[in-house]
């Protein structure tokens, strides 16, 4: 598994979520930056983390893979400001970063606090541009956090075929070939159940005609009994008529 996670922003929920707040509240809202909404979700999750609440596996106890999975997950759930639905991010971090960050609790939080609060940030830029690109890297201390951020066409329009370079083999692409794999192996068991199933089928359908022959050979054997059982009291009965007509000329002729 790598250690990239690539994000992109697609949906305007938090605006309609406001909009629909407002409407009901009757535009008697206090204005609140969505930074500040951000900040606030956040020290939510971050006590019901601390305390241990909402059944909540210790990180701990979590493998690395495990602990990799999640840490995607807590990532994939930070809202970004409406302004960066334009922005590509590829988020990148190194094995002793996941280390670090499994091994301490306020490193992890960092981090993720680190990304909650640059993606609240408004982008302006990135719509007017045509799009933004940008890359984030996590090492195992602060010191070593480092981003790299570009638009559609930097490097007379390259922007897109930079970022997937430098997002090449990352986690995020690599779970989706995983999902791809899984489906053809899917696919291949499906093709194999269904070659059973076509073999099972066309041995009971070989099975069926050859009881039907079976059937019909004996079908005929039992006519042909009959035929020759007719047959043969017909020729019995002809044999003791004749013996009769023969018997009652002798008893004449006497």
């Amino acid at each position: 598994m790598g250690n990239t996670i690539n994000v992109n922003y697609m949906t305007k929920t938090y605006s309609n979520f406001v909009k629909n707040y407002e409407a009901k509240s009757g535009g008697q809202v206090k204005t609140t930056s969505f930074s500040d909404k951000v900040a606030e979700k956040s020290m939510e999750t971050q006590n019901v983390s601390e305390t241990g609440k909402g059944g909540i596996v210790s990180t701990k106890d979590m493998t690395m893979e495990e602990y990799k999975q999640y840490i995607h997950d807590k990532i994939s759930q930070i809202p970004m400001h409406p302004t960066r639905m334009s922005e590509s991010i590829s988020i990148n971090i190194s094995e002793a970063g996941f280390e670090a960050m499994k091994n301490d609790p306020e490193y992890e939080e960092w981090v993720l606090n680190d990304l909650r609060t640059g993606w609240a940030q408004p982008d302006r830029w990135a719509g007017v541009c045509g799009g933004a690109y940008s890359t984030i890297y996590y090492g195992a201390t602060k010191e070593e956090c480092h981003a790299k951020m570009w638009s559609a066409g930097y490097q007379n329009g390259s922007g897109r075929s930079l970022f997937d370079g430098k997002a090449e083999d990352s986690f995020w692409e690599r779970r989706i070939e995983g999902k791809k794999q899984i489906g053809e192996t899917v696919k291949e068991q499906q093709e194999k159940k269904r070659i059973q199933k076509e073999a099972l089928e066309k041995t009971a359908m070989e099975k069926s005609d050859a009881h039907r022959r079976l059937m019909s050979q004996w079908e005929k054997d039992a006519v042909y009994s009959d035929l020759v059982l007719v047959k043969s009291k017909t020729v019995t009965a002809a044999n003791a008529a004749y013996k009769a007509s023969f018997l009652m000329a002798d008893s004449s002729s006497i």
